[in-house]
């Protein structure tokens, strides 16, 4: 990788793929913070979550009954880090480039790509103060606000839960079903869409958007615009890779499942993954680096689904129909406008990978119009 002309010597010196190719045995599988419970969906919260955009993706982590929580493969994950390049913005393989695009966000996930970016954000002056006197009282039993300096405990957040309510059972009031949606988004934000480094926390900069979402009617809610995720990159691998990838054997997505009049609260590609039982061979590997790591290497591009959101592939997995988020916003997927989050900046490179979208792909793919300056990018 380090002589081509395209990838920068000072990036590759410190790239996990160099430290592999010297010592492939000092290398171990990156540690996933991801959720360890997924969360109920009250029915109340439905309209706001439809209106800020994220009904559907909420849908992909509900709790549901004799449905098993997905669990991450960190060998899987870890093996398409090894071979992500910052400087193209794609996966590196033996045949060529690879990422994850807009398509792919509005398809497996169903978020909206048109909106105001999220960012800068910043920490409320006195969050932990005002957040406790928001939930003072509104479950019985629940002491002050559980807090670090980077934002409220995890811990103190799951009290929140609608089933902590005696949900279904207990009817729950007009302020236990808000305060309960915030700490639903601070967990959907901060453990589920945007993962960070700290395992007992989620980061206070969430508190005013969950909190507006939470408080809000449909026409005050600012759409925010969708970024990339560590579920989407993991249903992006299983939807394009037979490797590490589980099967479903329910059939189809039963067309009285889920619908919804507007067509939104329905399934998106993502659904099966998440929504079905997953079966693996009693032969297959899973949470194997090693493994992982030599499939990858063998796996030959006649291997790869280029192209899995086929009419076909829909009408045979969701004979319903599917979301019509996973679509609304098609004339966005090409587009070359930067990705904002936070302080974050990122190029699309869609003439990098140009196959997923089944067009012909340069072997010289043209460079972008106008580039991330350096300092930008860092």
């Amino acid at each position: 990788m380090a002589a081509r002309s395209l990838l920068d010597p000072l990036i590759d010196q410190k790239h996990r793929a160099s430290h592999f190719e010297a010592d492939p045995q000092s290398m171990e599988p990156l540690q996933t913070r991801t959720p360890k419970k997924n969360w109920m969906i009250h029915p109340q919260w439905e309209d706001r979550l439809k209106w800020a955009g994220l009904l559907p993706f909420a849908r992909l982590v509900e709790a549901r009954e004799n449905v098993s929580r997905l669990n991450y493969d960190a060998a899987l994950i870890t093996c398409l880090v090894d071979r992500w390049r910052p400087e193209t913005h794609t996966f590196h393989f033996r045949w060529g480039e690879m990422a994850p695009t807009l398509q792919d966000v509005s398809m497996l996930l169903g978020l909206p790509l048109a909106g105001e970016p999220i960012g800068p954000l910043e920490e409320p002056v006195g969050w932990m103060h005002s957040m406790d006197a928001r939930f003072v009282g509104v479950r019985e039993g629940v002491g002050p606000i559980s807090f670090e300096a980077h934002g409220p405990r995890q811990a103190w957040l799951h009290e929140f839960q609608i089933e902590q309510f005696g949900y279904p059972d207990v009817p729950m009031t007009a302020a236990q079903i808000t305060r309960s949606l915030e700490a639903y988004l601070m967990w959907l934000l901060g453990k589920t869409m945007f993962t960070d480094n700290h395992g007992n926390t989620i980061s206070a900069r969430y508190i005013p958007i969950a909190q507006e979402i939470a408080e809000a009617t449909g026409e005050h809610i600012i759409r925010k615009e969708a970024g990339f995720c560590g579920l989407s990159r993991y249903l992006w691998s299983w939807a394009r890779f037979p490797i590490g990838r589980p099967e479903i054997r329910d059939g189809s997505w039963p067309p009285d499942e889920l619908y919804d009049a507007e067509r939104i609260d329905m399934p998106t590609f993502g659904s099966l993954w998440t929504s079905r039982k997953r079966h693996f061979g009693h032969n297959q590997l899973r949470n194997c680096y090693p493994a992982f790591t030599e499939q990858f290497d063998l796996l030959l591009e006649s291997d790869v689904t280029w192209e899995p959101y086929s009419e076909e592939h829909r009408d045979e997995a969701y004979p319903g129909g599917i979301s019509n988020m996973c679509t609304r916003d098609w004339a966005y997927w090409m587009t070359k406008a930067k990705i904002i989050f936070d302080i974050f900046v990122e190029e699309m490179s869609q003439q990098r990978v140009m196959r997923q979208f089944g067009l012909r792909q340069l072997i010289e793919p043209p460079p972008p119009t106008v580039p991330l300056p350096p300092r930008v990018h860092a």
